[in-house]
């Protein structure tokens, strides 16, 4: 099982989401963050904006600090978060997704989830049709 989880926001949804829904549901073990033991590590930024270039920077700096700290990059869990992979209050699904999880497979970042936090109401709303299903 993973010793990392990394959440990756969308960047426009981070500039009014502070990220506490999938904080919590990670801490708490719930929904997409079940399973998880709790010696588990949690982090999280964004794809650094559209199309999610920026991302491959990011990357390097975080392999760069597990190769200082001597820490293995198979053991990462890559959460795509829910306002990114999913018809939701902030927006559809990011149009960049294909490029971002290319990046990811370039990178050797292959344990890839869609999703983290799933309000009732964003449910109850795919449910009715409302919203699409997870990308």
């Amino acid at each position: 099982m993973s010793k990392l989880v990394v959440i990756i926001q969308c960047d426009t949804v981070q500039q009014r989401c502070c990220g506490y829904n999938c904080t919590h549901a990670f801490y708490s073990r719930e929904g997409k963050f079940a399973g998880y033991p709790e010696d588990t590590h949690y982090m999280s930024f964004t794809c650094g904006g559209c199309s999610g270039g920026a991302l491959t920077v990011k990357l390097e700096n975080l392999a760069k600090r597990l190769r200082r700290f001597k820490e293995d990059g198979q053991e990462i869990c890559v959460h795509l978060s829910t306002c990114m992979v999913s018809d939701n209050s902030h927006k559809p699904p990011c149009p960049h997704l294909d490029y971002i999880q290319k990046i990811l497979a370039k990178k050797k970042l292959t344990n890839i989830v869609h999703g983290t936090y799933v309000s009732k109401t964003a449910t109850r709303r795919r449910e009715e049709g409302i919203y699409k299903d997870f990308a």
